[in-house]
Formats: C-alpha cells, structure tokens, sequence
C-alpha cells in the first residue's frame, strides 16, 4: 500500500474554542461547555464529564462554537497523562459548546477521510510528536499549529475511506455492547436498591416488604430501622478479603513468565483487567470471578478477575461467605459511590486501610432474600460478563488493526483477510463488505459488454459506481447474521426483564419459545415487524397446528408485552400488536367430578398412596405443582393443615379433611424408605413423584372406571364448586385456592344449575 507524507496542517483545519467567563458557569442550562473530562482517553471516545456540577454555560458565545454532532474534537491541555492526541466524537448537534481548551478537527475531505482522520490524529505517531514538542510544565499544553505542524503519512483517499469504515464498525460493536451493559447494569443495580436499601423485596406474597407493612426493628448501631430477622454486621462477615501485596520489582517482566499481576485500578477496564504484567514472585493472590476493588486513590473502582492472579498493594480481592457473588459485587458497589461522594465533598479519601475495609458497617439480609436475589441477577451478571469479553476481544482486535494499517504494514483487501479472518467471522456481522459494490459493478459490464461500446462501458461504470456511492451492500447471510444477532441481543434484554420482575423459569421459558418462533418464521429485524405480519403468523398457526383460540390469544398477550417493551425502551415508535385484539374465546363449562364419581374412584384405588393422594387433591384444591414439592415434614396432623409453595414462589397454608388424615398417616406408616418427598414411586428407588407421574397415575385410575379426563386440575376445580355451593364467601375461595385476582377464581367456581332453580324459587317467586 503506497502511502503519501503531508503536514496535518495541510489536511485539516485546527481551531481552538471560546474562552468561557467562569461567571457563566452553571448547574443547569441549555449549553454542555466541553472539557477534557468529556474525553474517555483510554477508550477514545466521548464521555460524559460527571466530575463537574457546572457543566452548563449561560453567557453569551459565537454561533461558531456550537457544534454538530459527528465533530471531531481533541485537547489542548494534558489533565491526565495519555490525554493529548486523543479523540472524541460530537454525539448530539447544538448541545456542546467548545471551549478554549478544546481543538475541533475539520478534513479537507479532497485528501483527508473524516472516519479515518479519527484514528490518524489518536495515532502513535501523533501522539508521539505531540508529546515531545508539548511545553513541558506540571500540566502539559498542546496548541493547534503544534497539531498542524505534525507530520504523517496517509494513504489514498478510497483506501482511507474503506480503513475508517472498519475501524468505525468495531467501535460502534464496541459502543453497542457498552449501552446493553450499562441497561443491565441499570436494572440489576434498581432491583439491589429496591431490595437493600428501601428494603421492599418481595415478602412472603410477593408483595413489596417495607411498603406492604413488614415488619421492621430499630438497631441501635446502625441509628435506623431494618427488616425483622436482618442483622448489623460488618464487610468480612459476609465477605473473604485479601489485601494486596506488591512483589519484588525485579521480577515484573511483560513476556508471560509467572503469574498474571494487577497493580492497581491503572489496569481496570470496563469490565475486566487489562493484562500488561506478569511476576514471577507473586505473594497475594485473587481467584477468577473474584471481585477486585481499587484501595488506593481512586478509592472503590472495581474490577472482576477474570484470571487467577496476583494483586498488587493497590488492590484486594473479595469473594462471597454468604453465596451470592451478584449481591456481593452491588453491595461493593454502593461503597464505591459513597466513597466517589466523599470526594466530590473535598474529603481526602486516598487509600483505605485493612482495618477500615474489614469494618465497613453492612446490613445481613435473610438467607432467603440472597438467595431470591441471585436467582433474579445471576443471568444479568452472567450475560454482562460474556458481553465484557466481546468487548475485551473487540477492543484488542481494533488495537492490534490500528497501527498495521496506519503504517501500511497491513492492507485492507489483502492482509486483512489475512491476519483478522477468525475475528471477523466472528464479528462479521458488524462490517460491511464493500468489495461487494464492485464485484456487482464487473457482473453488470460482463453481462452488457456483447452490446456496448467501450465508450459505452466506461460511462456504465461511473454511472453504477455513482449510483452504489451512497449505499452499503452486504451479502445475504451476512445480512441473515445481523438480523439474528440483533434479534437475539433484544430478547435477551426483554427476557432478563421478565426475569426482574419475578416470572416463573416456566413463564420465561414460554415467552421466549414463543417469540423465538414468531422471528424465525417471518425472518425480519423484530424492529420492522408489522401488524400484518403477527396477524397472518397467528392465522397460519391456528389453521396449520390446529391451535385453540385460548392458545392463540395467549401468544397474542405474549406479542404485546414484548412489542410494548420495544415501544417503552425506544426501539420502536408503536407496538404492532395495539391493533390485534383480544380473541373471543368460546365459555365452555368445565366438567367437575360428581360425588359418585369421587367414591367410584377411591374405591378403584388398590395403593394406599393413591387414595391419599385422591384424598389430599380433592379436600385442598392445591395444584399438583405444589403436591409433588410437598415434603413429610411440612404436613401437620394436629392441625389437618400443610405449607405449600406456589405460583411465584409464595408459600401458603391448606387444609385437609379427618378421611385425608387418616389414608395419609396410613401411607406414611408403611414408608420405609428415607426419601423426605410426601408422595413417591412404589417402586424402588422410590423417587418423588414428579407432575407428568402424578398425572399419568390419576388418568390410568379413571380409565379404570370409564371417567373421562382424569386430571389433577380437576379436583381443584371440584373444590372451588363445592365451596361456592355449600355458601363460603367468594373473598374465602380466593384465599384457599392462593389466587393474586378474584377474578381467576370465579373462571373455576362452577355454580350448579339445581341451586340456580332454588334460589329463584326462594327469592323471586
């Protein structure tokens, strides 16, 4: 690849920023003035400067200084070494004002790519030269002639354009990641503050603790109110620390001999350290997954170890004694920003001591409410954990690409493909194939060169060629790649939602089958899916796999809860779904089982566990989900009663009859083995009963004696019809079946026709 030396100033127009009177200055406004604080030097790129309350400018300023989005900007002052050469883009039009010490970067763009001048002016090279004519004072200051005055080498200008292309791909890969990251990041830190801090995790309904009433006991120690059974500890209770060491410096190497060693936060990234030394002495070590928190200025910044390494005095590393790394990790960070608070009050907080770590004052939850919360965050730390290290890989590819082609050492057509194939089959999704353009450019002139002129050639050529300027052309599977990827990433996020919220694995399991097939058939980014396209795919089903209008609308409700969360994130502007409306279903009267049929059917039992199992159905309604959890020790004879755990996992108490007592103690007596499940398999080796056996046995049983639809439900529903009948209030129903709605229960509560007849005859007649 020839390359081509110039001045930078001989490419782009360098121009300093308005001096900004600190009168001006403010907590609100219209106007963001820049700083170098809005510069991530380490990620080059743009950030928002959140060390500063008065980001806002309300003076006067020339038009000149608003600037666009898509501007390039770079510092002129050197607050953080690495600052000076690096780059930024303008994210938003009309919102930032450039300031004295900011330069705005403009392409002669006859010569100049503006993507590629991006990465130019963030080079080595720049950099380099930048640094060595910067005045040379406690804080170091570039000038724009100084970054005219530096000198590169450049390739031609298709070429720059087709390298900019690709390194802007990777970022923008780079900054999707980031934006899925901090969402979860977000609603994985809402839910440690709704449970932790306001204190309302679900109680034993599901219903918010502390806003719901629960019960909650002043302590003394911590001067506030806590959750009943929640104790007062301090950080090592809960946690494993290891302080840092520094080993001897004579044995840091950067070749890979002995151990991976972290110094201090300078190696923290996103997510993950960065490698950048190794000790062939190490002294303190930290396990993979374990967190590593930064004791040394900045006070708190934390890190997850994704390798076994050792840990330098800037360092320690924390592991849960309780179980639940999620809850450990958000609890850490909740310490990280009051820590990040005294400072922004002046406080020096310049390192913190084993002792003042180890005594960190923290609230003990109930195990339960743990082990609830890991359930819940697990798969969003799991799922931002493996987007950290697309990040990482991504991140490494683009800084291994960078100076290869800057430097020519690598071309785009050849040695790209070359040294970066594995990557990019991975991330191909991401790129744009612009060979494409011309490879569908020499199909259309071999097709016409039997006709046309050379003439008449050359003028298809730039006529196809101006035509395909402005589009991007990618081949087919990559564009199906893309299209999954995407769909994939959205239904995660919606899943990790639902799984907030508290569904069921049964619930998430359905909802993301559900929609996996409505994007599998009708093969479109879900963002462009239509009303149409849900209408024709719910008729389809209907009529293919013969499903009922009660399966159909449950997939309807399924569409418009994820459709909605689109609209509601911003992914979309309307729900497709808002024009489908509910299915009418026909009301079909459930059959119940008649006082005769119950009798026919204990009397077909030859197992003993069989009709205490027809028995303990029929007398508390429970649902066989909550059967088979049942264990011996949950049942309580004296009382006639048993905790079950149902729906959302909420516990409750039903109760059952003296008959059920007995057949119940009666199976009990003749168990011998040790299992502690309630009902269990004749056979040995006699294991819990699961929901698929319990209902293969009660439909074997009514075949017995020619009752149809034998099914667990079917007690339950017996049950609710009784109680209504015999004249227990409906509020009552509703308590024993463990329905959220009363409504539900009066779907099951099956009035009886003879009692319609009486009461007319009683009341109206």
């Amino acid at each position: 690849m020839e390359l081509k030396k110039y001045k930078l100033g001989e490419l782009t127009q360098v121009t300093r920023g308005a001096s900004l009177g600190g009168e001006y200055y403010a907590t609100q406004g219209n106007y963001i003035r820049l700083t170098c604080g809005n510069f991530d030097y380490r990620n080059n790129c743009f950030k928002e400067n959140q060390s500063k309350d008065n980001i806002y400018y309300v003076g006067d300023f020339k038009e000149e200084f608003l600037l666009d989005k898509g501007d390039i900007i770079t510092p002129l002052t050197e607050q953080a070494i690495g600052l000076l050469g690096s780059t930024a883009r303008i994210p938003e039009s009309g919102k930032y004002i450039q300031s004295q010490d900011i330069a705005k970067i403009d392409c002669n763009e006859s010569l100049l790519d503006k993507n590629f001048a991006f990465y130019l002016i963030s080079s080595a090279c720049v950099k380099q030269q930048l640094s060595a004519a910067a005045q040379q004072t406690k804080i170091r200051h570039t000038s724009p002639d100084k970054i005219k005055d530096c000198t590169v080498w450049i390739p031609s200008l298709d070429v720059q354009k087709r390298i900019g292309r690709i390194l802007t791909d990777i970022d923008n890969k780079i900054a999707i990641n980031r934006q899925i990251n901090d969402n979860l990041e977000a609603m994985a830190k809402q839910l440690y503050d709704y449970w932790f801090v306001q204190f309302d995790f679900p109680n034993e309904e599901g219903k918010p603790y502390k806003s719901s009433g629960g019960a909650m006991v002043w302590n003394e120690k911590l001067k506030r109110e806590i959750p009943q059974g929640w104790s007062k500890g301090i950080l090592s209770d809960v946690a494993n620390i290891t302080m840092g060491q520094s080993p001897d410096g004579s044995s840091y190497n950067e070749v890979g001999e002995g151990s991976i060693f972290y110094q201090g936060s300078t190696d923290f990234g996103l997510r993950f350290p960065a490698i950048r030394q190794y000790t062939t002495s190490p002294n303190r070590y930290a396990n993979k997954g374990d967190i590593l928190m930064s004791v040394r200025a900045p006070v708190g910044a934390l890190n997850i170890a994704n390798n076994d390494c050792c840990i330098g005095r800037g360092l320690s590393a924390l592991s849960s004694k309780i179980g639940s790394m999620t809850h450990l990790y958000y609890l850490m960070n909740d310490f990280r920003l009051k820590f990040e608070g005294m400072n922004s009050a002046g406080t020096t907080f310049g390192s913190i001591t084993k002792d003042e770590l180890f005594n960190l004052p923290v609230v003990i939850p109930m195990k339960y409410v743990i082990s609830e919360f890991e359930k819940v965050c697990k798969p969003i730390f799991d799922k931002q954990m493996i987007i950290g290290e697309e990040i990482n890989a991504l991140t490494k590819q683009r800084d291994e690409l960078l100076p290869l082609l800057m430097n020519g050492q690598a071309s785009v057509n050849y040695h790209l493909s070359v040294l970066f194939l594995s990557s990019l089959i991975l991330y191909r999704d991401q790129y744009k194939f612009y060979d494409m353009k011309e490879t569908i450019i020499q199909a259309v002139l071999d097709g016409m060169r039997a006709v046309l002129t050379d003439n008449e050639l050359e003028l298809l050529t730039d006529v196809t060629r101006k035509a395909l300027s402005e589009c991007e052309i990618t081949p087919k599977f990559a564009e199906e790649e893309q299209r999954n990827k995407e769909n994939a990433e959205l239904l995660g996020a919606f899943i990790s939602s639902k799984k907030v919220e508290g569904c069921s694995d049964k619930t998430i399991h359905y909802y993301k089958s559900s929609i996996e097939k409505l994007i599998a058939t009708v093969k479109k980014n879900v963002c462009d899916i239509a009303t149409n396209d849900i209408r024709c795919y719910l008729a389809d089903q209907q009529e293919q796999r013969g499903l009922s209008k009660v399966t159909i609308d449950n997939l309807r409700r399924i569409y418009s809860s994820f459709f909605s969360w689109l609209e509601d994130e911003d992914y979309i502007t309307k729900s497709p779904v808002r024009r489908i409306h509910k299915v009418r279903t026909d009301a079909l009267v459930k059959e119940v089982l008649t006082d005769e049929n119950i009798e026919v059917l204990r009397d077909s039992c030859q197992e003993i566990r069989d009709v205490a199992m027809v028995d303990l159905l029929l007398s508390t309604g429970m649902r066989v989900g909550e059967l088979v959890k049942i264990n011996r020790e949950d049942i309580d004879f004296h009382e006639r009663q048993c905790v079950v755990l149902g729906k959302g996992n909420k516990e409750r108490e039903v109760y059952f009859n003296a008959r059920t007592k007995i057949h119940l103690k009666k199976y009990l007596e003749q168990r011998t083995d040790a299992n502690p499940a309630l009902f269990v398999s004749l056979r040995a080796p006699h294991t819990r009963l699961t929901i698929s056996g319990v209902e293969v046995r009660l439909r074997q049983l009514g075949k017995k004696v020619n009752l149809n639809k034998v099914h667990p439900h079917k007690f339950r529903r017996t049950l609710a019809t009784m109680a209504i009948d015999k004249g227990m209030p409906i509020e009552q129903v509703q308590k024993m079946l463990g329905h959220v709605k009363i409504d539900t229960t009066l779907h099951y509560a099956m009035v009886n026709q003879a009692n319609v007849k009486i009461a007319h005859r009683k009341f109206l007649n």
